[in-house]
């Protein structure tokens, strides 16, 4: 909790709120639902004027680089991308020097309503229509590609940066000197979370593709070598009977991926560049004109914001996402045939399904017709180059084990890799290391089998990202005690293991 905790006066973000926007007063201030990682507020003024105020918790990210950041990459991308986000009218990133006692941001209030709202109340037309809107703005910034990779600011918040040398290039290829902004350190939640904001590592910014992935892999061995316990993983219900990870296995791990880097990284220059992206195009972050939803009239959430490769950026929006047989490249999807014999319930659900899968395929095929960069990214993350490069970037939480399988199994199909042609197959492992690389992937497909059953046993009881309402926290306690309960009597065979259990549960009961 103490990591959601910020102290901070609103008398005084209420009166600098004022002074933005040449108000005389606040007649009102309204608190949002807190968080996960922020405190907000809806502050009116009394000439009508409405300012959503944001104040980040401790555990947002680095002080001053993630506010200083955040503001910097939304003037960015409002008057050089020419995406709708809100405007910002005053903000500070040192709270030990204003008056509010904490980091700020006041910002425009989209003049709109969410999309989480309307969505699923929309004509497959119009949602056609917001998912093209959509990729309009994938397209703009996939045409605009930076010079290195990290996170963008103002220049004059960083004590290091670059000389009179180009930011980015433009949509016609040109080099761009802007004087105003400047790359610095990542502020990617990569590169906060699970403790590693208190660990000292390589943050950026990084010249080179290689500079930027070898740093991933030095900053999650920091990680696993310094913490004092290995972070519990949010997929993997670990202990006696499943998975038990270690941090030798995930060192052995991380350092194959340093040795694989330069063999994985694509030849196809157009997906590799750096790009300033919103990761997150969920509903709730989509704001949509009230008398017309197909019109976005502003993107928020922009916080945590990286410069990354584009194949780290490029996904279908998150509103078009479902469970269900997935749709790959420009494959169109067809109804079933026998779709009108089908009772009421199932072809209700066939129609759904069908629908949710066309509107994919759109995109897929927007993408591949009007943003061929960014298509031919979804095409490289369909590769084992990618899937490696992937893993590696949370090693420290998951993945180990399938790391190291998949490592094994790249010696069949070396010569397949971008790099790796005139090269050998760079590791040996005996016999017994690969079965214990097997019984390894075999006790973690256990673990995941035994948290998805977690999941859906308690259903909305479970703790997402570690919270539950406050109205449903004991229950919530008695649904995981429970489930403690039947994992021991599972899986542990002894008293010892029972106690490994009890240590080791990752829900705190």
């Amino acid at each position: 909790m103490s990591q959601r905790y910020v102290r901070f006066n609103v008398n005084e973000l209420a009166r600098i709120a004022v002074e933005a926007v040449g108000a005389k007063s606040c007649v009102s201030v309204e608190k949002y639902p807190d968080s996960m990682y922020n405190k907000a507020m809806l502050l009116t003024m009394d000439n009508g004027t409405r300012v959503v105020a944001k104040v980040p918790n401790p555990n947002a990210g680095k002080p001053h680089f993630t506010t200083a950041s955040e503001v910097a990459t939304m003037d960015f991308v409002r008057n050089v991308l020419g995406t709708p986000v809100p405007r910002v009218f005053a903000w500070s990133s040192t709270a030990q020097e204003n008056p509010v006692g904490a980091e700020y941001i006041i910002m425009e209030k989209v003049p709109g309503i969410e999309l989480e709202h309307v969505w699923s109340s929309m004509k497959i037309a119009d949602r056609f229509t917001l998912v093209k809107a959509i990729a309009g703005f994938q397209k703009a910034w996939t045409s605009v590609s930076f010079k290195q990779f990290g996170g963008l600011y103002y220049a004059n918040d960083l004590e290091k940066r670059a000389g009179n040398e180009p930011l980015y290039t433009d949509a016609n290829g040109v080099d761009v000197t802007d004087a105003k902004f400047a790359i610095g350190p990542s502020t990617g939640r990569e590169s906060i979370d699970y403790r590693r904001a208190t660990i000292d590592f390589d943050r950026g910014p990084w010249k080179t593709l290689e500079d930027y992935h070898t740093a991933i892999g030095h900053r999650e061995i920091a990680c696993v070598s310094q913490l004092p316990r290995l972070p519990k993983s949010p997929i993997t219900l670990c202990g006696p009977g499943t998975y038990q990870p270690t941090k030798e296995r995930k060192l052995k791990a991380l350092h194959c991926y340093l040795k694989l880097i330069k063999f994985l990284l694509p030849t196809d220059r157009s997906v590799t560049s750096s790009h300033l992206w919103h990761g997150d195009l969920h509903a709730a972050n989509i704001f949509v004109n009230p008398s017309n939803h197909t019109e976005i009239v502003g993107l928020i959430d922009w916080q945590s914001t990286e410069l990354s490769p584009l194949y780290y950026h490029a996904r279908q929006p998150h509103i078009i996402d479902y469970d269900g047989p997935p749709v790959s490249g420009l494959e169109r999807p067809r109804p079933p045939k026998d779709i009108e014999q089908l009772d009421t319930n199932a072809k209700k659900h066939a129609e759904a399904l069908y629908l949710q899968q066309s509107l994919c395929s759109l995109f897929n095929i927007l993408t591949h017709h009007q943003n061929p960069r960014l298509y031919a990214a979804l095409e490289f993350q369909q590769t084992t180059s990618y899937l490696l490069l992937l893993l590696a970037r949370n090693l420290l939480v998951d993945g180990e084990a399938t790391y190291l399988s998949q490592v094994a199994e790249l010696e069949a199909t070396w010569d397949t890799l971008p790099n790796a042609k005139s090269s050998a197959y760079p590791f040996s492992f005996s016999r017994k290391e690969r079965q214990e690389m097997e019984a390894d992937v075999e006790n973690v497909a256990r673990g995941i089998e035994a948290m998805r059953s977690i999941r859906e046993s308690i259903g909305e009881l479970f703790p997402e990202q570690g919270i539950v309402r406050s109205d449903q926290y004991e229950d919530a306690l008695d649904a995981l005690e429970q489930m403690k309960c039947q994992v021991i009597e599972e899986f542990a065979s002894n008293e010892q293991e029972r106690e490994v259990w009890r240590k080791e549960w990752p829900f705190g009961t």
